[in-house]
């Protein structure tokens, strides 16, 4: 792999999400991290690397949730049988295990922070909160069951003119000579409706907006799909419920302002914006909201994380 000086500068609803939260954060996740994977990485860049792959109990569950609905789907597709919620549970359980499992070897884990998971709490706290597991066990049968009941599973097994599209598919487009990520988790036509679905496992989020919005985008521009063809829905499986959208074309003169407005504030922080080489780490600033500390990766190599808002 060659060795370049910057990371490729690009954006993406999550990179906009984690720049308004902390800049200091932000800047340890994009830059103080790069070239952090070669074996002779300067010590802050390999352990800056390592914390970036940390991830948390209810990520880990949400992430084993999207897995099983990728793997549902697909089954689905290729043979039509159905996965039953039962199978579902048992795999999601298996991933939580696993993680716990990783994170119990810290060393194994900074040898292969790709490869292996550690857990947050494990790392900073040394157990897992006992809340927690009991509120995420009891959430593993009720997002299964929802799941295969969601509108679109339903949707998806009973119509056999339904064809899939994109399933768990990284894209990117382009906006401002920019690299913009985008990853449906699931689109599929019926008819000539091109229809987008979001699973969400937590509550009901207003900020889910920008990147469903941007879905749309992506699909009008790769697909060619006029505005009025496309729905984007979102299935909340905690509560059950199913948010139905359409998108229109002024909405997305107003997204592009708002990706560009975003690009704008992230380039403030650039040196030199064509090589995407950073302000010194002194130019980022940490967020005021110290409770956000206590959940940070970077806890244990940023100078702001031991403040006592954080630890009270």
């Amino acid at each position: 792999m060659q060795r370049k000086p910057y990371p490729e500068w690009s954006w993406s609803p999550s990179r906009h999400v984690l720049f308004e939260e902390c800049r200091r954060k932000y800047f340890y996740h994009y830059y103080a991290s790069h070239n952090g994977w070669f074996r002779d990485a300067q010590p802050l860049a390999r352990q800056a690397y390592q914390l970036k792959q940390m991830t948390n109990l209810h990520l880990v569950f949400g992430e084993a949730m999207h897995k099983m609905a990728e793997a549902a789907l697909m089954q689905m597709n290729q043979s039509s049988r159905v996965m039953d919620a039962e199978d579902i549970v048992r795999r999601v359980r298996n991933l939580l295990n696993q993680a716990y499992t990783d994170s119990l070897d810290v060393e194994a884990w900074r040898e292969l922070p790709k490869q292996r998971t550690m857990l947050h709490e494990m790392y900073y706290g040394k157990q897992l909160p006992a809340r927690t597991i009991e509120t995420i066990k009891a959430r593993i049968p009720i997002l299964a069951d929802r799941f295969l009941n969601s509108l679109s599973v339903q949707q998806f097994r009973e119509d056999s003119g339904v064809r899939l599209l994109e399933l768990e598919r990284l894209n990117t487009i382009l906006l401002a000579d920019t690299k913009v990520y985008v990853k449906l988790d699931v689109m599929f036509r019926q008819d000539d409706q091109y229809i987008i679905v979001d699973w969400k496992t937590g509550q009901e989020d207003e900020r889910n907006k920008t990147q469903l919005r941007l879905y749309g985008l992506y699909v009008h521009r790769v697909y060619g799909v006029p505005y009025e063809k496309l729905d984007i829905r979102t299935e909340y499986l905690l509560s059950g419920s199913c948010v139905e959208d359409h998108v229109h074309e002024e909405e997305m003169e107003e997204l592009e302002r708002h990706v560009i407005d975003s690009m704008l504030l992230m380039r403030d922080y650039l040196e030199e914006p064509l090589r995407n080489q950073p302000l010194s780490i002194e130019a980022f600033e940490p967020t005021e909201e110290t409770r956000r500390c206590r959940r940070c990766p970077f806890l244990e190599i940023c100078e702001y994380g031991n403040r006592n808002e954080a630890v009270s």
